[in-house]
């Protein structure tokens, strides 16, 4: 079922950032000619759950499969462009994820960009310093042996609108 909301609704998407060694899983697509970065995920659908969305659309975007998820961070994103209001739910595997990343939707290339690169993507939204302390918190717990348990590192964050929006 496509999805489609009306104009004064705001929109819920749920993201997963999932890191190996010092790369992070994007999902490269186009948006009005020009090349666009994001995390997986997309809009929660209306008989789902926010953990659901997020693992269905990182299998559908990547072949990856997820087990436990955590809130990493929720954003608040105005596109002013289109006049859309946005909160993307971003949530992180705790246990790993299982599979190769894979192309499996037409015209989004999922790849494993490594940070030192992310500042030169057009990522939407601009979250390249939340990526970048969400890894250095996931690599503090690899390095304790304890996984965050839910604690979310930001509560709520403002994203930046994308430039000529």
């Amino acid at each position: 079922m496509p999805y489609s909301v009306s104009a004064n609704a705001m929109e819920t998407r749920c993201s997963v950032a999932v890191f190996r060694d010092e790369s992070v899983l994007l999902v490269r697509s186009e948006e009005n000619g020009s090349p666009v970065w994001k995390l997986p995920g997309g809009h929660v659908r209306a008989d789902e759950g926010l953990i659901a969305c997020a693992r269905r659309e990182l299998y559908e975007e990547t072949g990856l499969l997820a087990g436990r998820l955590h809130c990493a961070f929720i954003l608040d994103v105005h596109d002013r462009q289109s006049g859309r209001y946005i909160v993307e739910i971003v949530l992180f595997p705790t246990g790993g994820v299982d599979g190769e990343a894979e192309c499996r939707e037409e015209e989004r290339e999922p790849r494993f960009v490594p940070m030192a690169e992310l500042h030169a993507l057009p990522l939407r939204p601009r979250i390249h310093t939340q990526l970048h302390d969400l890894r250095d918190l996931q690599r503090r717990d690899l390095a304790d042996g304890e996984p965050s348990q839910g604690a979310s590192l930001y509560p709520l964050h403002r994203a930046r609108p994308a430039a000529g929006t």
